[in-house]
């Protein structure tokens, strides 16, 4: 036992450890959090009904989970795990609760977040490791993720799902595009103007694509 406490913990080994936690991290946070959204399904009052059945929460959580990553492969990596981690833990939950599993839904959201997962992945880095104008990228890109779906909501899904919830996610997402954008650069707003313009028109971008891709049966 002395023995092994002698042994030296070098910066590389400390390095080798945190890599090879942080995608542990990704899968034990994206079981849980997957779990506990299908096990909000039935406890959510009607107002917040759709938080259990949006794909915003879970973007936000594997947003979190992205920033923790120091390199860019590292975060795309940590994001499709995450997501993945997540779709597992929802349909795992659902299969303890007996409820019957679609495997078209199974394989739609995991393609859904090898596609998607990679994208969000690339906004945590460049808004924690990139320059202004990449970070502007990062935020529009994060934002429009989620007033994409939130339009989405209020135009598809008016008459089944409660308005205020989708104008809240919208205003969340157009609030973390700006919010996120003007961060860095708090003190010299004035000089931000071209970046925020472009972080809203990235936001745009991503918002119009996310809503076509809801439109796909």
């Amino acid at each position: 036992m002395k023995v092994l406490l002698d042994i030296p913990v070098t910066s590389s080994t400390r390095a080798h450890f945190s890599s090879f936690g942080r995608p542990i991290l990704a899968t034990v946070t994206g079981l849980a959090a997957g779990a506990a959204t299908e096990w909000s399904i039935p406890h959510l009052p009607p107002s917040l009904e759709p938080l259990a059945n949006s794909a915003a929460p879970w973007i936000l959580i594997t947003f979190a989970v992205a920033l923790a990553a120091r390199r860019m492969g590292e975060s795309l990596l940590l994001s499709v795990v995450t997501l993945l981690a997540l779709v597992v833990g929802f349909y795992a939950g659902e299969v303890h609760t007996g409820w019957t599993v679609s495997h078209h839904q199974v394989e739609l959201w995991s393609v859904a977040s090898v596609v998607v997962g990679p994208l969000v992945g690339l906004a945590a880095y460049w808004l924690r490791h990139a320059g202004q104008t990449l970070r502007a990228l990062g935020a529009g890109v994060l934002g429009g993720l989620l007033a994409g779906e939130a339009v989405y909501g209020l135009t598809q899904l008016r008459f089944s799902t409660p308005a205020d919830y989708w104008r809240a996610q919208f205003v969340l997402g157009v609030g973390l595009t700006v919010g996120l954008t003007l961060w860095h650069s708090r003190r010299h707003l004035l000089g931000s103007v071209p970046a925020l313009a472009m972080s809203l028109a990235t936001c745009a971008t991503i918002g119009l694509a996310t809503l076509a891709i809801y439109q796909v049966p």
